[in-house]
């Protein structure tokens, strides 16, 4: 069924014949002889009720006189009682519409017209096709009448059309029932191409990350995945390199930068592939050798990687985009960096009540897109005065709604801003170049550290370490079993 409206507004709003002058004149489409012929053939077969009500409900009929007759079907079948013309009939006395309906005259021709139920399922989606072209004149309809009201919000019209069009859309999928003996084959064979060992076939999208695949196994559809840190330590850095390194996989991803151009995410991506410097890319200063690997990764970075680079962006442009790329491209993923920069649509009182706003709008992106949503997030303040450094969740800033929010939350810590070595020490390179990376929180599997090479002059993070240090719990031991 069409989300968009509840059924009572339904009932006032949609087209029907009631309201066919309001669309110029011209008729709606409609099937009106095949709702006489659906509604004969529930009198003449009960059985095939079931079939019709899970296809139709009653504001799905052109006819209001229609809608009427399959509300008191509903109604008579909810006290599992016979349908026949006269317990019809009696239904519609019951609610004092008999008379609207046509009488019991008309309802006596419906039966008599009907002399087969055969095609009544045919007939039924016939019948909600027609309903969904009707209701696509009344979503125009209101988007010409929000498009000429002075105090219109565009974005606003932009994104409620698209998530009526959206919803619309998908009412045309609708799932049936399965039975486990249907479908336990198809699980199974799905299960078992999960077994190769290389990892390729992971449930979700993948990070490029042996670690970071193997606690997630990829980044799921529907979660909202947070990759939080304080600045410097590399939250764009990471998003970037996961972004890139699922397009060189073949997924399509798409990439929302708030804060940098697409002049310097694409500078950014050249340094990671061709290993080159990122500050002699800008500056010019590239040896030969160095411009020919920079050549030479051209190729290779051809990939379905989309970027938008809107500075100023409130969460309804978000969500009107990534539609839109979802409809046109069908994206695997978006990526936000980062989500304190996303602005609410109105006014809030407090900031952090924005920020929750701009959360759980994210979190709904998800869900309405079935692909995961990764977002860079900032660290309160507070972690400077802290005596532990690592970043922990109650560090996220500005709003305990991040947290409760995010399906999976990811903290990226870089030990040698906050301790500075000494260059004497002779893990000065190791210890600049490690990145710790903590799942905080994983709603559908385990937490978990493990270490990243983070290549400051190339922007890019590499695997590291064999064994991820997992937070067990004391109950049971390091392979799992309870002591």
């Amino acid at each position: 069924m069409i989300k968009r409206k509840s059924n009572e507004k339904k009932k006032l709003n949609r087209v029907n014949e009631d309201t066919a002058q309001e669309y110029g004149g011209k008729m709606p489409p409609n099937a009106l002889e095949l709702e006489v012929q659906v509604l004969g053939a529930i009198l003449l077969d009960n059985m095939v009720f079931s079939d019709i009500v899970v296809i139709l409900r009653p504001e799905f009929f052109y006819r209001t006189a229609h809608s009427t007759i399959l509300e008191a079907m509903i109604r008579i079948d909810n006290r599992n009682e016979a349908m026949d013309g006269m317990t019809v009939i009696e239904e519609l006395k019951r609610m004092g519409k008999l008379e609207a309906v046509g009488g019991v005259e008309y309802i006596l021709n419906i039966t008599e017209s009907t002399s087969s139920s055969a095609n009544a399922k045919q007939y039924a989606r016939i019948i909600y096709e027609k309903f969904v072209l009707r209701d696509l004149i009344h979503i125009s309809s209101e988007i010409l009448g929000g498009c000429f009201n002075p105090a219109a919000e565009p974005y606003k019209i932009l994104a409620d059309a698209s998530k009526d069009i959206l919803d619309t859309s998908e009412s045309f999928s609708k799932k049936r029932v399965v039975s486990v003996e249907e479908e336990i084959k198809n699980v199974v064979e799905q299960l078992g191409s999960r077994r190769d060992s290389d990892k390729k076939n992971l449930p979700g999208v993948p990070t490029g990350y042996f670690w970071l695949d193997d606690l997630t196994l990829g980044f799921q559809k529907s979660e909202l995945i947070i990759m939080a840190g304080r600045p410097s330590h590399g939250k764009t850095a990471l998003t970037l390199n996961i972004a890139r390194n699922a397009a060189l996989k073949g997924y399509k991803i798409a990439f929302f930068s708030l804060e940098m151009t697409k002049m310097e995410i694409i500078t950014r991506l050249i340094s990671i592939e061709a290993r080159v410097d990122g500050q002699k890319l800008k500056s010019g200063r590239t040896s030969n050798e160095e411009w020919a690997r920079v050549v030479n990764c051209l190729d290779k970075l051809k990939v379905k990687l989309f970027i938008d680079d809107t500075s100023e962006m409130n969460v309804l442009e978000l969500r009107a985009k990534a539609r839109r790329l979802k409809y046109e491209e069908d994206i695997d993923m978006v990526v936000v960096d980062y989500l304190q920069l996303l602005k609410g649509e109105g006014s809030y009182e407090r900031r952090d009540l924005e920020v929750a706003h701009v959360s759980r709008s994210l979190k709904a992106l998800a869900k309405e897109l079935n692909i995961p949503v990764v977002a860079a997030a900032q660290l309160n303040r507070g972690i400077e005065q802290k005596k532990e450094k690592k970043p922990q969740l109650s560090d996220l800033r500005e709003s305990g709604a991040i947290e409760q929010d995010a399906d999976v939350v990811i903290f990226i810590h870089r030990e040698f801003l906050v301790s500075r070595p000494n260059k004497e020490d002779p893990k000065y390179d190791e210890i600049r170049r490690r990145s710790e990376i903590t799942i905080g929180k994983q709603r559908n599997g385990p937490p978990g550290s493990f270490d990243l090479v983070f290549l400051e002059e190339f922007t890019r993070f590499e695997d590291k370490s064999k064994e991820p240090q997992l937070d067990v719990p004391s109950e049971y031991q390091s392979d799992g079993t309870p002591f």
